[in-house]
């Protein structure tokens, strides 16, 4: 079991227990791991007839969509008003997969500004120190796996129930691709046991999650891979652009790309992946790495963003073609690290 301070648990715990409002939220553009977390925290809360109120600053994809009370969700993109009046009442707001308030974009100045605890939960490098409390590990493989422990070692495994357990076996799943990466310690697979033991199918999970693709999103991943992907042997990468009208053409919905950036990673001897989506006013950057090419340091860099070592994000402010050009030259300049 990841110990964590007695003294933080006690804490937390007192926090909890005199709250009357707490919100539980996340980073924008959530994902499994994001969703899972929110979702498990929620459940294991009900269990012990504490009332939360869930936030997530945009929406998430359909294929998330299923897990218990998932419906419950505000989306504050959607529902400003309703979810700035959850977080202004809010005494305990519970803060997951994310490291700092920049990461819930559109609705950080009302996070940052609300007057209730804040408590971090998370697995990102280099956290915040604006949290009232913190539960940050970065060798966990999700924040899935770390609100498990946080609910086991509060409460006892007991207080995990079949809605705990299946968001949380989601979040673990998708932020390992499957048990594929992120996931080289005992504990993780440990933990998945417990959640299996709690009734979860995992078969049934893996295909509620991978298994849903609509045929747009499928074609769309045949375009990228056929039509939008180079690939550069002598530097063990490549890289995906996808312009808006690529994304229109497909009729493109939220997280239909989710994923796409792993792909080339699997080109024997590629071992750093981007991924460029056109957006209104920005270009999204993905990028994933195998071995010890650092893409959070990468990001930080050149795209205002982060992550963990092996898999960041960020945001380009040029064209699509300044954007894929520059990153050219940066795999140029990166060259020997990459070689490495």
């Amino acid at each position: 079991m990841l110990k964590i301070d007695k003294n933080i648990l006690n804490t937390l715990n007192n926090f909890i227990g005199s709250a009357k409002n707490i919100v539980i939220t996340t980073h924008h553009n959530p994902d499994g791991d994001a969703i899972g977390s929110v979702l498990g925290l929620y459940h294991a809360l009900k269990t012990k007839n504490i009332t939360s109120a869930m936030i997530t600053p945009n929406g998430f994809p359909n294929f998330l969509a299923w897990m218990p009370e998932a419906n419950s969700i505000v989306d504050y993109s959607k529902n400003k008003k309703k979810a700035e009046e959850l977080l202004a009442n809010a005494d305990l707001i519970f803060c997951l997969d994310f490291n700092g308030y920049r990461r819930v974009e559109g609705m950080a100045e009302v996070l940052e500004k609300s007057t209730a605890k804040h408590i971090l939960i998370d697995h990102h490098p280099d956290p915040e120190s604006t949290f009232d409390i913190q539960v940050s590990f970065t060798e966990v493989s999700s924040t899935a796996e770390l609100v498990y422990e946080v609910i086991e070692q509060l409460y006892g495994p007991d207080n995990i129930n079949y809605n705990c357990a299946v968001c949380l076996y989601t979040g673990i799943m998708t932020d390992t691709g499957s048990f594929s990466y992120a996931c080289s310690h005992q504990q993780t697979f440990a933990i998945a046991g417990k959640l299996v033991e709690k009734g979860v199918n995992v078969e049934e999970v893996q295909g509620l999650v991978y298994n849903n693709f609509t045929e747009n999103r499928m074609r769309l991943l045949g375009f990228s891979l056929a039509e939008r992907m180079k690939v550069f042997p002598e530097y063990k990468a490549a890289y995906i652009w996808l312009y808006r009208n690529d994304l229109k053409r497909f009729k493109h919905q939220l997280g239909d790309t989710e994923g796409f950036v792993n792909y080339p990673l699997s080109i024997k001897g590629i071992n750093f992946s981007a991924l460029f989506t056109e957006n209104d006013n920005h270009i999204k950057v993905s990028l994933r790495s195998r071995g010890n090419f650092a893409v959070n340091q990468f990001s930080k860099l050149y795209y205002q963003g982060g992550g963990h070592k092996n898999a960041a994000g960020g945001k380009a402010f040029m064209s699509m073609d300044e954007t894929i050009k520059q990153f050219e030259e940066l795999l140029k300049k990166h060259s020997n690290e990459l070689n490495a």
